[in-house]
């Protein structure tokens, strides 16, 4: 369809959900705009705060940004198709659900389907727009992964190589025989709760320190500083996978000394500003000058979707190779999958199609053989789904208004529902409309 139809599709579907979470927005003080709720470091995380928040971090915390360089931005070619009444199984009720359900189910914020380098679908919800950024929340370690790959080719940092021969000041910390490669692949055996609904988690304290939530009187200055009192361990290292978030931050650290770079710069100049991106990402800085790398990273729709569309192509975009090929085949060959299966977490990741057998390499969720995926996935609501076979990415940005495993999984069956869709699609059960 033509440029002016797809834009009246998208306000219209804004518009939509604008109407349905009016009543999620915080009251705003007398005169204010009613579009600027009053949202802080106490209530921005969860709903209904988040419905804002997530779009709006660096009008919270302090941040760096990411640049996207000079060059001119890739344009995306549009091949629009309407997925909205593909139907699925939801995985917690067991009952039929379509994409377009799916959409209003799961507090959507923004969709994206990318095939063969077009982009199929493109969707805002709750205001959200084009140019807006949205929190990555663990899509942020995915990216990380990514950009390690870049460092590890310029022969800045060996991957076999202890943490601490990188961060001398992680030395009597959990961390300190770890090697780079086990903290990629989350087989670091600290002992971490990574509890998101606790404010006596391990994980809250992580928050605590990066300002995230209220700061107590005992928290530690700031990330670096937390992470050096890690010091409880749990079996060996390289045993288990073990989700630990922390891992990703002492990652980013390892990654700063290793280029003797910020983050945020080192981050624009070796991936955001070759992609022909369109707009500056910035991540979220902890009010001590340490990037929070885990979860921090915000970005445009349609620049995850360059991104995403980068590793799809095996780390080439914008007419260069951008992440190293042998990198990415790594990633995608997988890691080690009986430390996945023994993972406290496997019993929820094994739910997933096609991880009962996967494993984890890099930051990135590794499918098992069959199905030749990739996945990124991010608290809230945050989904990168990277399909090899068929030439198909799929991207979501949300807002859960708590945690809420249930709502991730409808997501991720929503999206598996599409790609199966779309890699076995004829014109009649999923229509192209006329693209430009």
């Amino acid at each position: 369809m033509g440029t002016d139809n797809r834009a009246a599709r998208i306000i219209a579907d804004a518009a939509v959900l604008v109407l349905v979470s009016v009543g999620l927005m915080l009251a705003s003080p007398p005169g204010a705009a009613a579009t600027v709720p009053q949202i802080g470091v106490d209530n921005w995380y969860w709903g209904p705060g988040n419905r804002w928040s997530y779009k709006h971090m660096r009008r919270i915390f302090p941040t760096a940004a990411i640049s996207r360089g000079n060059g001119p931005a890739v344009p995306l070619d549009y091949a629009i198709r309407d997925l909205d009444a593909i139907v699925f199984v939801d995985p917690s009720t067991k009952k039929p659900m379509t994409v377009a359900q799916m959409y209003a189910a799961t507090d959507s914020d923004a969709f994206l389907v990318m095939k063969d380098g077009k982009i199929v679908t493109e969707r805002y919800f709750n205001g959200m727009r084009p140019e807006d950024t949205h929190l990555l929340m663990s899509v942020s370690k995915s990216v990380v992964g990514a950009l390690a790959g870049v460092v590890a080719e310029k022969g800045d940092l060996d991957v076999s190589s202890l943490v601490a021969a990188y961060v001398p000041e992680l030395k009597g910390s959990g961390y300190e025989h770890a090697t780079v490669r086990q903290l990629l692949d989350m087989t670091v055996a600290i002992k971490f709760d990574e509890d998101y609904s606790s404010k006596t988690s391990d994980l809250y304290r992580l928050d605590e320190a990066a300002g995230w939530v209220p700061r107590s009187t005992t928290a530690p200055r700031g990330l670096h500083a937390y992470l050096s009192t890690l010091t409880k361990t749990v079996g060996s290292h390289g045993d288990t996978f073990r989700y630990i978030s922390a891992n990703t931050d002492a990652m980013g650290w390892v990654l700063e000394r290793s280029s003797n770079a910020d983050f945020a710069a080192l981050l624009s100049q070796e991936l955001w500003s070759r992609l022909g991106a369109e707009h500056d990402a910035y991540i979220v800085l902890d009010g001590f000058q340490h990037a929070y790398t885990d979860p921090g990273i915000n970005t445009t729709l349609r620049d995850l979707g360059r991104f995403a569309q980068m590793m799809l192509q095996n780390g080439v975009f914008n007419g260069q190779r951008i992440v190293p090929d042998e990198w990415i085949q790594d990633v995608r060959r997988g890691g080690d999958t009986q430390a996945w299966k023994r993972s406290p977490q496997y019993p929820e990741f094994k739910k997933l199609a096609c991880y009962a057998d996967g494993s984890y390499r890099s930051y990135w969720y590794v499918s098992d053989h069959r199905c030749a995926r990739l996945a990124a996935i991010g608290l809230a609501g945050q989904l990168i789904i990277i399909d090899y076979r068929s030439s198909i990415v799929v991207i979501k940005f949300s807002s859960h208004a708590a945690p809420n495993t249930d709502q991730g999984d409808v997501e991720f069956a929503g999206a598996t529902a599409i790609i199966d869709a779309l890699a076995g699609s004829s014109a009649a059960s999923v229509p192209e409309r006329d693209s430009h």
